[in-house]
């Protein structure tokens, strides 16, 4: 009996011993994140909406395409493993990867992936991107794991187009419900959406890739930017993202960074090309050689620093063409062209302002360069509901200062009724050369022409590239930063300590 009772003192004074000589216990590396993101987004489906928030949330996270723009800004496959392209340019064919399901335990094949590019096509279709996808005629299922894409013209980029958060793929028996609980097939599952607060992803265990480091992901909405700061403050986030102004009061904090985003965010003052008198190639001119963009580049503070762009195109991709000193600003200049096209100095004229920062403070600096060469500007504010209404839709605008954030999107100057009003079959030529390319370099040379077209044709007033930048926790690795789709890919993040 003494002899039981004393054992097991004994083997405390041993572990104890044993815990001491090993030095204190260490924890591993946090498994979850806490992100803030600016805009809560109307719904989680990004198929539905053209809000970037969503596709922010669940690309690549819960919801995965054909293809992925990865971490190094590379088309690359993802639900499909390959695909290959007809002699002819109509036709891809694309290989699928094998035993994928959904959350939901549902599979996923060709008929699931038929039925999301259909769905897309549909004459009911609410996808903010079906305007990418009007060269496809139709989709073919080949077998179990392969489908073909029938095209009625070529498109050296649907890869990439297929790659955007508009076209993941999605299961018809929960599509219904993507808007509030999306089913993907990706490393994380949806767990909640706490609205006006934030919304949870947990990891899922039963992903066909590799598995994700992180266990838990929490995107919080921040209202203001002195709540986002006191949140950093509190330690309630590890990062913010598409910072575009802070305060010295976090940029000299040394456990955050900020760690630049290759999005492709381009500030232009956009003409209605259709209205008198920006239906004139010299007046459009004039605007260009009016602007002081280089005095527009603090709009974000002294700590981010945007660039200059010539075209509507960014200075990261390899068929960038330097532009930038086509139009010098020149008041001189445009006071000459102005006077050749017969605009009288009075002239009004009317800049719609979208409600955003860089609309309340850009606005007033290009109001007064345009009013130094001859035109009276009346400045108009809208709702974003009254914005995309009037100047989107119905085209009823003259001048609007606006941030395009979609990725590679040169081609809405070869579109019909886009709300610059530029029809111009020369444009539409060299793009219809775009989508035929065969090579990297014939692709490359074509899209520097179509740079090239716009900028001699003056559509817009081509200004800066946002410079959007995340602020992250040193500690934090694995981000995809050279990604140009507006979205937080979590599976590659990982804690370093």
């Amino acid at each position: 009996m003494t002899i039981t009772r004393r054992l097991p003192s004994l083997l405390t004074c041993i572990c104890l011993l044993a815990s001491l000589t090993a030095g204190p216990v260490q924890a591993g590396p946090r498994e979850d994140i806490r992100v803030g993101i600016q805009l809560e987004p109307p719904v989680l489906d990004p198929t539905i909406t053209a809000a970037a928030a969503a596709g922010e949330i669940t690309y690549c996270n819960v919801l995965e395409g054909l293809t992925v723009v990865d971490a190094e800004g590379k088309v690359a496959p993802r639900l499909a493993t390959s695909w290959r392209l007809s002699s002819d340019g109509l036709s891809y064919e694309f290989t699928l990867q094998d035993d994928v399901r959904f959350h939901d335990g549902r599979p996923f094949n060709a008929e699931i992936a038929a039925f999301s590019l259909n769905r897309i096509l549909d004459n009911q279709s609410l996808n903010p991107q079906k305007k990418l996808f009007e060269k496809v005629a139709g989709v073919e299922v080949l077998d179990e794991h392969r489908i073909a894409i029938r095209l009625t013209q070529p498109d050296s980029l649907l890869p990439f187009e297929l790659a955007q958060p508009a076209a993941v793929m999605v299961h018809p028996d929960s599509v219904a419900n993507n808007a509030t609980h999306p089913v993907g097939t990706g490393p994380f599952r949806f767990e909640k959406w706490a609205e006006k607060h934030s919304v949870t992803l947990t990891r899922n265990d039963d992903y066909w890739g590799e598995k994700a480091h992180l266990k838990r992901a929490q995107f919080l909405f921040m209202q203001t930017s002195v709540g986002s700061e006191n949140m950093l403050a509190e330690g309630l986030v590890d990062g913010l993202v598409s910072v575009t102004r802070l305060t010295n009061r976090f940029m000299i904090r040394p456990d955050y960074q900020m760690r630049e985003r290759k999005l492709e965010s381009k500030l232009i003052l956009a003409i209605n090309n259709g209205l008198p008198p920006f239906n004139d190639l010299r007046v459009r001119r004039a605007l260009a050689h009016a602007v002081n963009r280089r005095a527009l580049l603090d709009l974000y503070g002294s700590e981010l620093h945007p660039k200059m762009i010539g075209s509507h195109f960014p200075p990261s991709h390899p068929a960038y063409v330097d532009l930038v000193d086509r139009y010098p600003y020149d008041p001189e200049k445009a006071r000459a062209l102005l006077a050749e096209a017969g605009v009288k100095p009075g002239t009004r004229v009317e800049l719609t302002i979208p409600p955003t920062d860089y609309g309340r403070y850009g606005s007033v600096r290009i109001a007064e360069d345009l009013e130094a060469v001859g035109f009276s500007v009346e400045l108009k504010q809208l709702e974003w509901k009254e914005w995309m209404q009037s100047v989107f839709k119905e085209r009823d605008y003259a001048l609007t200062l606006i941030m395009h954030v979609e990725p590679m999107d040169l081609n809405i100057y070869a579109r019909d009724n886009y709300y610059f009003n530029y029809a111009n079959a020369g444009f539409k030529a060299i793009w219809g050369q775009v989508l035929n390319a065969r090579s990297e370099t014939e692709l490359n040379a074509r899209l520097g022409d179509a740079q090239r077209r716009i900028t001699e044709d003056a559509v817009n007033v081509f200004l800066f590239m946002r410079p959007e930048q995340n602020l992250m926790h040193r500690d934090l690795a694995g981000l995809w930063e050279k990604s140009p789709i507006p979205a937080f890919v979590l599976e590659d993040i990982y804690w370093t300590q």
